[in-house]
């Protein structure tokens, strides 16, 4: 990650674009970047089988086509996007897919668009515009809540400071280094935020095993020493190394609250199984809790197809 080169906004037609386009707007003249405008629109009516009728098929997808074009060019025009700004009506059911189709012909660094509310495990599933948007992307996601600008100028950086998992190492190094890129002319204050567990709740399940009175001290200078070594290969002051006692999606809830955090950087690192579907409680309520907008990071730049 070197530079945010090209940077891809995906416009969704059933949410409020206004604050995502600022954001994007903002990020681009900060990074000197490129960027690109896409939208989606499908429709089943308009697939063989669904309509006798060839010709009102055809119709109505070059009608739902231009009524898309129109709408996107209403809202470059409205925010002042300069009017060569590439723009890219995709025949799709899903936003992750228009950005696969984009990506197709352009390499971009960073993808941004509107958060969507989700709710519940059952909005997570039947509802997963993002949560597929996350998973499938070959580039880091930013998913703008509502702050109107990034003005405190504070960006939290949330790590899993002790892991030993290869892919946690990599996912901590990559969540640092775009952090570094965004402040990229030293406009912000990178801070870093890692969790460590309450021990006497992690062993409550286990009755008879004894709890020594020095563990949760031990515990918690483990979690200090290594967020720290972090915090030094990055150059980031102790004061904005915080490290805090509990379950790491209220940790990074109420620290990005506490510092009011700008944007959220925030790893994902793929599962089979159940996370395919659902991508883990701490980014699910992270995303769903904090005001701050939201930027996902994977181990790998690799995409997946999730039909």
């Amino acid at each position: 990650m070197l530079a945010i080169n090209n940077v891809l906004l995906v416009l969704d037609q059933e949410l409020d674009n206004k604050t995502a386009i600022k954001r994007a707007m903002q990020i681009c003249k900060e990074q000197n970047s490129r960027l690109f405008v896409t939208t989606y629109i499908y429709n089943h009516a308009c697939e063989e089988g669904s309509l006798a009728d060839l010709t009102l098929r055809h119709d109505l997808k070059a009608l739902l086509l231009e009524q898309s074009q129109k709408w996107a060019e209403n809202l470059i025009e409205k925010f002042y996007l300069p009017k060569d700004t590439p723009l890219s009506i995709c025949w799709c059911e899903h936003a992750y897919k228009a950005v696969l189709n984009n990506s197709e012909d352009d390499c971009f660094d960073l993808v941004i668009k509107a958060a969507a509310n989700h709710h519940s495990i059952l909005d997570r599933v039947m509802q997963h515009q993002d949560w597929n948007l996350l998973k499938a992307c070959p580039a880091p996601v930013l998913l703008v809540k509502e702050k109107a600008a990034w003005e405190a100028k504070n960006i939290l950086a949330a790590i899993d400071a002790t892991s030993l998992d290869e892919a946690h190492k990599v996912i901590n190094d990559h969540i640092c280094e775009f952090a570094e890129l965004l402040n990229i002319d030293r406009l912000y204050d990178i801070h870093i935020v890692n969790s460590f567990p309450t021990m006497s709740l992690t062993l409550a399940s286990l009755p008879e095993t004894p709890i020594p009175e020095d563990l949760q001290e031990y515990v918690s200078k483990q979690h200090i020493n290594a967020s720290r070594i972090i915090s030094n290969k990055y150059n980031i002051p102790d004061q904005q190394t915080h490290v805090c006692e509990g379950e790491p999606e209220e940790v990074i809830v109420l620290k990005a609250k506490e510092i009011d955090a700008d944007v959220i950087i925030i790893g994902i690192i793929p599962d089979d199984g159940l996370q395919n579907i659902i991508l883990g409680s701490t980014l699910e309520h992270v995303l769903d809790e904090t005001e701050s907008d939201v930027l996902a990071i994977k181990t790998l730049d690799g995409v997946i197809d999730v039909d």
